[in-house]
């Protein structure tokens, strides 16, 4: 792990400049998706003057929709969130992230017509902007991709979370702040998720890279990462692009902020994925997968504000890939009532 924050630090300088524009700035084609603590202030005093009707201030920079909504994301219902309870970003919204999973066993992404029908009841539309954030990055990368995908045309992330607005100078409130339901229909950006069926065609062609963002033990085999799945391995020719979890701290500070954009884009490029055109096009297709979705949200969430449009996130994961799950009242292993058996899918284990 040191060696590969060492070779980041070293190699960024020279991706900076590959993927420099003309004035030096490195390139990224949606750095609006990480957001400031000032800037969301910013966005809840324009809204509150405008309904209040008083003294109309200057519209936040980047900020273009009428409805905005903060949410806060983890993985408890709001009873047992206590970190949400004891204080959190002014006027957040707290969701829990099994809202948007089918549940025990499998834990894998609900159909679309489902999450769009969540996402509603949060009082988000089409046309609203979105700021997450999350005690864990990895949560907030998961919900932002969600959202962004079932067809939110604006979702943001709070760069460094409630630390960040903390530090800002920004008071916390412990207001349970409840939702205002509204109807949600948008046509989902099909494009950014690879389905098992997607992958299993194409995971041994040429045309694809898959981005395994997982440890390095679960990328062997050694583990599989999760108390609640059995099997271990990889998906064949999958490389190995580090660990985005909160834990690891590749992908993120220490502080829960983002990592500088170019060092992520040269953990890539020792791993063996290259750029056809730096900042917009990969060589080959890239699909993100972990365990079940969250850190590769994460890596997906660096690839898009890079500006990478030939991106996917297989969002089932190792789990959908490895494994199929039988109803079995007699079972009690480490998913008691679900009996889990090999996919039959094609796995690697070992080093490459």
């Amino acid at each position: 792990m040191r060696n590969a924050k060492t070779f980041v630090h070293s190699l960024w300088p020279v991706l900076l400049c590959l993927m420099a524009g003309n004035n030096g700035q490195a390139l990224a084609a949606h750095p609006e998706c990480i957001v400031t603590a000032s800037w969301v202030k910013s966005v809840q005093e324009f809204q509150f003057a405008s309904n209040q009707k008083k003294a109309i201030l200057l519209r936040p920079v980047n900020y273009r929709n009428e409805r905005f909504v903060v949410l806060e994301t983890g993985w408890a219902p709001l009873e047992k969130a206590k970190e949400y309870q004891a204080g959190h970003v002014a006027e957040a919204i707290y969701v829990n992230t099994d809202e948007f999973e089918n549940g025990y066993p499998r834990w894998h992404l609900k159909p679309l017509a489902e999450l769009q029908q969540v996402i509603g009841k949060l009082g988000i539309n089409r046309d609203t902007t979105v700021v997450v954030y999350s005690r864990q990055m990895i949560a907030a990368a998961r919900v932002w991709w969600i959202l962004s995908y079932a067809g939110v045309s604006d979702v943001r992330i709070l760069n460094g979370g409630q630390a960040a607005w903390i530090a800002a100078g920004y008071a916390s409130e412990t207001t349970i702040n409840e939702p205002h339901a509204v109807s949600f229909t948008a046509a989902p950006r099909e494009n950014w998720l690879a389905t098992t069926e997607y992958v299993r065609e194409r995971f041994d062609k040429a045309s694809v890279w898959l981005a395994d963002a997982r440890s390095l033990a679960e990328y062997r085999g050694e583990v599989s990462g999760y108390e609640y799945l059995q099997q271990r391995g990889r998906i064949p020719g999958a490389l190995h692009i580090q660990d985005p979890d909160d834990k690891a701290q590749i992908y993120q500070d220490s502080d829960g902020r983002f990592r500088p954009r170019q060092e992520i884009a040269a953990l890539w490029t020792q791993a063996g994925i290259k750029a056809a055109t730096p900042g917009e096009q990969f060589e080959r297709e890239v699909i993100f997968y972990c365990g079940s979705g969250w850190r590769s949200s994460l890596a997906f969430f660096y690839a898009y504000v890079l500006g990478y449009k030939n991106i996917r996130n297989y969002s089932d994961g190792w789990s959908g890939w490895s494994t199929t799950y039988k109803q079995d009242a007699a079972e009690k292993g480490i998913t008691p009532g679900w009996k889990q058996e090999a996919s039959g899918n094609p796995i690697a284990t070992g080093k490459n």
